[in-house]
């Protein structure tokens, strides 16, 4: 084969694989699925490496496949990007503070901690936004005690439940109900690996809900336990009617416990903010992954705003935000 047709046969199919990663069918393989998480990363590495070869004169006509196709590539992940960036539907233009204590909007914040952030950190953090529904993945019960203390000061008392995992050296999921929303019974633990809860209302009127922390797909060896998992949380939020489900779900709209959420919505989606991550907090939001989500029963709640928040207290994940409004 001539060089012209090796690098011919090379740029086909390093099309095909950068095109691929952009496509959601092999996104719940290992090493894919971890891949498929940075897809701006990608587009950036891939749209370099384009420029790089252009920068090479004596070699740009015979390297000018590997070009295109490194810019096809480019381009296949930021057409992912860009459309995750559209709203589904139209919002209320509300800010995150707009219609705080309405009794038709409920506010829902979700932190994966890390168990560092301190209860003074998420005093102000859960203040500033008047959360109603705190959602504190590797959180312990003493801190989101210590929280709610805190809270009851300030005149907005909230109920805590917290549920461990299964792994002891990650902490358990938290979650904190503000009293506005009424009084939960106990929690139901769900079997995740990482700790997930569900709480039921006493009035039906108010919202089950559910704190969910999966597994993460870290290694090769995890990736059954994480499609399990993941697919779990999915399958209580489209099977609960009127669901609130939040945390940290180790996984991005492209994998598949997240691609069939029947009812139910991802709240960053509805509102074009899925693009921006989480995960890690040292990352612009565009370059993260975006792992944290809120999920809600679309025929009983509209997506009013989503954001991700500046990173806070040393954790190695943002905070995030959405508010809701009943349908």
């Amino acid at each position: 084969m001539t060089v012209r047709g090796t690098v011919l046969a090379a740029g086909l199919v390093v099309c095909a694989v950068l095109v691929g990663l952009a496509l959601p069918v092999a996104a719940g393989i290992y090493p894919v699925a971890q891949l498929v998480s940075f897809r701006a990363v990608i587009g950036l590495g891939a749209l370099g490496i384009a420029a790089v070869l252009v920068a090479l004169p004596r070699r740009r006509r015979v390297l000018f496949p590997l070009v295109v196709a490194f810019a096809v590539g480019a381009l296949a992940q930021v057409g992912v990007l860009a459309y995750r960036s559209v709203p589904l539907g139209p919002a209320a233009g509300a800010g995150p503070d707009d219609g705080a204590g309405s009794d038709d909007r409920v506010v829902v914040l979700s932190f994966n901690t890390l168990d560092v952030v301190t209860p003074a950190e998420l005093f102000a953090l859960i203040s500033a936004h008047h959360a109603d529904v705190v959602v504190l993945p590797e959180t312990s019960h003493r801190t989101g005690v210590e929280v709610a203390a805190l809270m009851a000061q300030t005149g907005r008392p909230m109920q805590v439940r917290t549920a461990g995992g299964t792994r002891g050296f990650v902490s358990g999921t938290t979650l904190l109900v503000g009293e506005r929303l009424g009084s939960y019974g106990a929690s139901t633990s769900l079997p995740t690996r990482f700790g997930s809860l569900r709480v039921e209302p006493e009035d039906p009127a108010s919202p089950v809900i559910v704190a969910a922390h999966p597994i993460s797909p870290g290694a090769r060896s995890s990736m059954e336990a994480w499609r399990q998992d993941t697919a779990l949380i999915a399958h209580t939020c489209a099977t609960t009617p009127g669901a609130i489900v939040a945390g940290d779900l180790n996984a991005t709209l492209d994998h598949p416990g997240l691609r069939n959420l029947g009812p139910c919505v991802d709240a960053a989606r509805e509102v074009g903010e899925a693009s921006q991550g989480t995960w890690p907090s040292s990352a612009p939001t565009l370059l993260a992954a975006p792992i944290d989500h809120v999920l809600v029963d679309g025929r009983a709640w509209r997506v009013v705003d989503f954001s991700v928040l500046p990173a806070t207290g040393g954790s190695d994940h943002r905070p995030i935000v959405a508010i809701l409004e009943r349908r």
